[in-house]
């Protein structure tokens, strides 16, 4: 009886939402398999912008396995040409039981899309065992593995579209294939030693600069061996879903571009050339700053709750 407790426990650590979500029925198949994107992310590497791709991706991938069926819908990706790359599609047969086809459809794209874009997370595998787990939940046989949607098979079609989303992410400027790495942007600013005292070997105080720690946990608890690179400075590159080419800005440094969008201009920057007091704007910013957080005092008894339950709709 202890070992079948003990192996109750380990089942529910490793599938909390899933073993939630098999009691909460009225959800759909779309919201079960985003509750497993969302838990995969936050099993993997903390990088905002990847796995802002990974969602809007798994998100598009759904859409299309349930629009494919609808006549009134319009695919996003099926059957249209996304940043140059052309995806085709014919359509598929209309069944008896048009939402058991989406369904199906959709469970299939998000499996494997899901199972591509999390293979080398930190929790690969048990976000592998989740994903498996509600295919099985669900009655789905994951070694259906045919893109051949023309046989009016609601799992082929899942396998095809998440087949094309993954090829297109190959292609979309994202360097998928290196892990995301940037591929021309280098600081030129070494990086601060956070264990020695001032900052002598600083070359540029407008540039970013790298730090170095004994121990870095990123914000998903992974810890990391080297030190954390600039995020994503090249990710004006990716082909983008929401932003239109009229808002973009393009910069060119060590000729190399630079997209962004919506750009809301440089910001203060240090006046390296002449000194200055505090009318300098970068000097004083950072005063007010000092100032401010002088007040601050941890003893005082006086606790602010900044946590997601002090939200009021």
């Amino acid at each position: 009886m202890k070992r079948l407790n003990r192996l109750l426990t380990l089942f529910i650590l490793m599938f909390p939402v899933v073993f939630v979500q098999a009691q909460e029925t009225e959800h759909s198949v779309a919201r079960e398999w985003n509750e497993l994107c969302l838990e995969a992310i936050r099993g993997d590497f903390a990088r905002p912008t990847v796995h802002a791709r990974n969602l809007f991706h798994s998100s598009a991938a759904m859409y299309d396995a349930w629009a494919a069926y609808e006549a009134s819908a319009t695919p996003y990706y099926l059957g249209n040409t996304i940043k140059g790359f052309d995806i085709p599609f014919e359509g598929v047969p209309i069944p008896d039981d048009k939402i058991a086809a989406q369904e199906e459809a959709i469970s299939y794209a998000a499996y494997r899309l899901l199972s591509y874009r999390f293979q080398d997370s930190p929790q690969a595998f048990i976000s592998q065992q989740r994903f498996n787990f509600l295919m099985s939940q669900l009655g789905y046989d994951i070694n259906i593995t045919s893109t051949n949607y023309l046989d009016g098979t609601p799992a082929h079609l899942g396998n095809y579209i998440a087949e094309k989303i993954i090829e297109f992410g190959q292609q979309d400027g994202s360097n998928e294939a290196n892990e995301y790495g940037n591929q021309y942007y280098e600081p030129i600013n070494p990086p601060l030693v956070m264990d020695d005292p001032g900052n002598p070997d600083i070359i540029d105080p407008n540039r970013w600069q790298p730090l170095s720690l004994t121990t870095f946990v990123d914000q998903s608890g992974n810890p990391l061996t080297e030190n954390p690179p600039f995020l994503s400075p090249e990710w004006g590159n990716v082909a983008g879903f929401a932003l239109a080419d009229s808002v973009q800005t393009t910069y060119s440094r060590d000729d190399n571009d630079y997209h962004v969008f919506h750009d809301p201009g440089e910001p203060p920057f240090l006046d390296t050339m002449t000194a200055s007091d505090l009318e300098d704007p970068y000097k004083y910013g950072f005063a007010v700053v000092v100032t401010w957080s002088a007040h601050l005092d941890p003893s005082d008894g006086v606790m602010w709750d900044i946590s997601p339950n002090t939200i009021r709709r």
